[in-house]
């Protein structure tokens, strides 16, 4: 089915040059993967808001519709099919359920002349329930972890998304999210570091998610942890910053996977490797973006 786009008419917005520990948070968006500038630090990505600008689109003989996602703006093509092309960049809302999860993968269709890298974050309001979750596991003790109302509002979104989306359930990690909450409950403490542990699965569970969905449509895809994938961070735990060798580890790590096999990277945003303890750390709030511009700047 033809789907024609026209984009709503927010400008968008330049990039700052972006230094080895920091990055202008946005809401979401595509960004070309190339260089104006001579330099790393001198180049700049476009970025438009996905979230609060969405794509509409009108479908032929179906009249006209949203689709959650993004524009196409700025920067410099990459040209050659060895290269990514581009980096897709889709916040919470674009991603809080089974439809809003197929019109992304519609939009990625879109574009089949793209070879992009995608970027999500958590489904919806996942990241606050996890961390509500979280603090009253401390106190509920390990019997009744099955009870904390957000545990369970996690589990069924998650359960009806892999259940509508025609997955296994073993796609969204719960088991292991819920064998972490009680872990907690034992211990009775959450640190900061279990913290940013404990919400992290919110990326890796929607990434797990949405890749199993595109390569069951036919749309071959591989789900990537960014603290796996070359994120260094600083140790600061809940707002740690990204390090200089960042840039070259994520770009080298990226282009050798697609070379070695063509297929979309969906990678988790807001996640990192602290560099002295080697544990999951997050970026803090925007660190999505912040994922999807370093990405960008690198010129995978």
């Amino acid at each position: 089915m033809a789907i024609a786009l026209r984009f709503a008419a927010t400008p968008p917005r330049l990039a700052a040059p972006i230094p080895p520990t920091s990055a202008p948070r946005a809401h979401g968006g595509v960004a070309r993967v190339g260089a104006q500038g001579g330099t790393r630090r001198g180049r700049r990505l476009a970025m438009a808001a996905a979230d609060s600008a969405r794509c509409q689109a009108k479908r032929e003989g179906d009249g006209d519709g949203v689709l959650a996602g993004v524009a196409v703006h700025g920067g410099t093509r990459v040209e050659g099919e060895d290269q990514l092309s581009v980096v897709m960049k889709f916040g919470g809302s674009s991603v809080s359920s089974a439809a809003r999860m197929k019109e992304v993968a519609g939009l990625i269709q879109a574009f089949p002349e793209e070879r992009p890298v995608v970027v999500l974050s958590a489904m919806g309001k996942t990241t606050n329930l996890l961390l509500l979750a979280g603090e009253k596991a401390v106190g509920c003790g390990v019997t009744r972890v099955s009870e904390i109302e957000e545990w369970n509002m996690l589990r069924d979104l998650h359960i009806k998304t892999v259940d509508e989306l025609g997955l296994p359930r073993s796609v969204a990690k719960l088991d292991e999210l819920e064998q972490l909450l009680k872990g907690v409950a034992m211990m009775k403490e959450l640190t900061l570091r279990s913290t940013d542990y404990l919400v992290s699965f919110g990326e890796c569970m929607s990434t797990r998610v949405f890749a199993a969905y595109l390569n069951q449509i036919g749309v071959k895809a591989r789900q990537c942890d960014a603290f796996d994938i070359g994120f260094i961070t600083t140790d600061d735990f809940g707002n740690a910053e990204i390090l200089e060798a960042t840039y070259p580890a994520v770009a080298k790590r990226l282009h050798g996977d697609w070379i070695r096999d063509p297929v979309i990277p969906i990678v988790t945003g807001f996640l990192g490797k602290g560099w002295k303890s080697g544990a999951v750390t997050t970026l803090g709030r925007g660190g999505s973006d912040l994922t999807a511009t370093t990405i960008g700047v690198e010129g995978c």
